[in-house]
């Protein structure tokens, strides 16, 4: 997830207020909200599981011209296919756990928090199950195609992999930094509103 999930899902619209928020505009605003936090949600994990699955396909490809000496690749696509394979599984979940168009707002609202609790979780962890296999797979391919070159190539500079390795560390850096002010800035705020709401509904005002 190089980039801010929670800004795409709500683009549309305005940043959650929080707990503050007026509770006419969080009932009038609910529906369209959970209509476009699913469809998002639902194009981020296509969108990633198939863009893991090219990448995949262009790193075993590049594996194959090495030749035997590629062989590390292996360990490079298993890894972004594991990341992709995560995707496909929230998917199944997110399947799996959908309410029916029956059910009760107050149901809504309460699917809609386990959803919000969900992904803040994941964005609070994205560094363990999304972002080091990235970073390592990044490393396998560097340190094979390093391994493979002559001396005199740029591939075996030390100061040139020096500095790709930084630049794979502080753009992987940069991308927990974004997550991590997404749970901040959008998932906090929008399930205190979703708190807010729950308990509105629960007390029958």
């Amino acid at each position: 997830m190089n980039w801010n999930d929670w800004e795409f899902i709500w683009r549309r619209q305005k940043a959650p207020i929080g707990a503050d928020a007026d509770l006419e505009r969080l009932r009038a605003s609910f529906e369209a909200s959970h209509r476009l936090q699913s469809r998002a949600l639902l194009v981020r994990d296509v969108a990633e599981a198939a863009a893991g699955v090219v990448a995949a396909a262009a790193l075993g490809y590049f594996g194959l011209r090495l030749g035997r000496a590629g062989w590390p690749f292996a360990f490079a696509v298993a890894l972004i296919l594991g990341v992709s394979g995560f995707f496909v599984l929230e998917r199944i979940r997110a399947s799996r756990i959908r309410i029916g168009p029956a059910a009760t707002v107050l149901e809504r609202v309460e699917a809609d928090l386990a959803e919000m609790r969900r992904q803040r979780k994941l964005l609070t962890s994205v560094a363990v199950w999304y972002i080091a296999p990235i970073f390592l797979s990044e490393l396998i391919v560097i340190a094979t195609v390093a391994g493979r070159a002559k001396p005199w190539e740029i591939q075996r500079d030390p100061v040139f992999l020096g500095a790709f390795v930084l630049l794979m560390a502080g753009t992987n850096g940069w991308a927990w930094q974004i997550n991590r002010r997404a749970v901040r800035k959008r998932i906090d705020p929008r399930l205190a509103e979703l708190e807010k709401l729950r308990s509105d509904l629960l007390s029958g005002s």
